[in-house]
Formats: structure tokens, sequence, C-alpha cells
């Protein structure tokens, strides 16, 4: 897959994948990853920052639990969607205020 070098947009809603496929991480021409409706559990934010053309990321309606503070340092990221999980942190309200805001809020939850 790594030699989709032109691949921009995966679009995998609605299937049972319980993990971020790993083989996406390696396509560095993604631009959007759609996941959404999934059981997806985690992501790994090191190997998302390595795609460094992402800017829309919808993670929406999983089984997220948590959101790795290092998320907020995928600088390319312009749409991040992660409602509908079971996470406590961020809380719906900044989630509800959109993408700048999450991202806000977890930079400032990267440990030091």
């Amino acid at each position: 897959m790594k030699d989709l070098t032109k691949l921009r947009s995966v679009t995998l809603i609605y299937n049972r994948f319980k993990s971020f496929p790993q083989v996406l991480y390696d396509i560095v021409s993604l631009e959007t990853v759609l996941l959404g409706n999934n059981q997806v559990n985690g992501v790994d934010p090191h190997r998302l920052m390595k795609l460094i053309n992402l800017s829309t990321l919808d993670l929406s309606n999983n089984d997220l639990l948590n959101v790795p503070p290092e998320l907020g340092l995928c600088s390319s990221l312009r749409c991040l969607s992660l409602e509908g999980n079971p996470f406590r942190a961020p809380r719906a309200a900044i989630v509800a205020r959109g993408t700048d805001a999450v991202m806000e809020y977890l930079r400032g939850r990267i440990p030091t």
C-alpha cells in the first residue's frame, strides 16, 4: 500500500475496524482519512504526524477511550471529528467548538 503515492483519500466508514489500519500510516500522500462509525480504540499520534498532508481525520462514533495529547501536534490537521466516542476528555463542550478548540486543548495537555 505504501506504493500508492498518489492516494489522497480513504473512506472506511461503517466497518468493524478495531484499530487504525497500520498500512495507512505509511501512505504519506493521504489528505483525508474517514474512519467514522467503526470500533477504533486508539491511534498512534507519532505515526500520524508523519502524514504531513493529512488535513481531515474522521474518528467519530468509534471506541476511543482517550485522545492522546500528542495528536495536537499534527499541524496539518484542519478537520478532526471525534464526536460520539466514550472518552471523558476533551469534554463534549470542547469537541463541539470544533477542531481548533480540540487541538488547542490537546496541545495544552502534552507532558513537558
